[in-house]
């Protein structure tokens, strides 16, 4: 018997299917909150869809409610990376929909409650995410400054971002067009001319 067919792994595929899914579902979570340091970011939703889906494959299948939560999430989600990336700005109905609905502990509390379902629909989803946002809005209010980080404030504070970096790239090419032309001589006459006057008049 080779080495390969008695190696059992040393992270998550040495442990129990019950304790390595919940694990990696955790470290999605984290590392969304870790990409911009906060509790709720732009990339948050998406890592939670993530999240939910892993849970989704890990049980077999999913209610009607949670299946729709994911998938959304998937979408929303793809549009925050987006905003993440070009360092754009995402509107209020975006923020709301983080904060409220796809928080790492909404997330969390809808994995928890997900399991039961009547008729193809989880009794507990709605509760969950209730749940969740209200104790999203007393962490909000016990913390001294926002859990949350969704990059400009507006879109004017944007645009006056990329009007700047605009500017930096253009006032950087010119300056480079400047030091690489022909420099004037010494006293004053410009380069390339020739002086035609001493010749003799007669």
């Amino acid at each position: 018997m080779g080495v390969i067919d008695v190696y059992y792994g040393v992270l998550f595929s040495s442990l129990p299917w019950w304790l390595a899914a919940p694990l990696i579902e955790l470290s999605v979570l984290v590392f969304g909150m870790a990409l911009d340091e906060t509790y709720v970011n732009r990339t948050t939703v998406l890592t939670g869809a993530i999240a939910v889906h892993i849970h989704g494959l890990v049980a077999g299948d999913v209610g009607l409610l949670v299946g729709l939560y994911a998938d959304v999430g998937l979408l929303v989600g793809a549009y925050g990376l987006y905003a993440y990336v070009v360092d754009g700005y995402v509107g209020d109905a975006f923020r709301v929909v983080a904060f409220f609905l796809y928080s790492p502990l909404s997330v969390f509390l809808v994995i928890l409650t997900a399991g039961p379902t009547v008729f193809g629909i989880e009794p507990l989803f709605v509760p969950a995410l209730a749940l969740a946002g209200y104790a999203n809005v007393r962490l909000r209010g016990s913390l001294p400054a926002d859990p949350y980080y969704f990059g400009p404030e507006s879109e004017a504070e944007f645009q006056a971002t990329v009007d700047a970096e605009s500017d930096d790239a253009l006032n950087g090419t010119a300056t480079a067009g400047t030091d690489g032309g022909t420099p004037a001589e010494t006293d004053g006459t410009p380069a390339g001319s020739t002086s035609t006057g001493d010749g003799d008049p007669d």
